[in-house]
């Protein structure tokens, strides 16, 4: 697995984590490179978890 930060969402599955962290989680996988939460937080947003693919 990546190299995750000291952060709240880094030992929280997608599900528990609050919108806030979704988010937080998300910018660090993007600027990584990888897509990693993106699912979920499409799913936050509203949107399906395949929406732009």
């Amino acid at each position: 697995m990546s190299n995750l930060p000291n952060e709240s969402w880094a030992t929280k599955a997608g599900q528990d984590m609050t919108n806030e962290e979704v988010d937080q989680a998300r910018a660090h996988f993007m600027q990584q490179g990888s897509n990693g939460m993106e699912g979920e937080w499409l799913r936050r947003h509203g949107l399906p978890e395949n929406y732009g693919d």
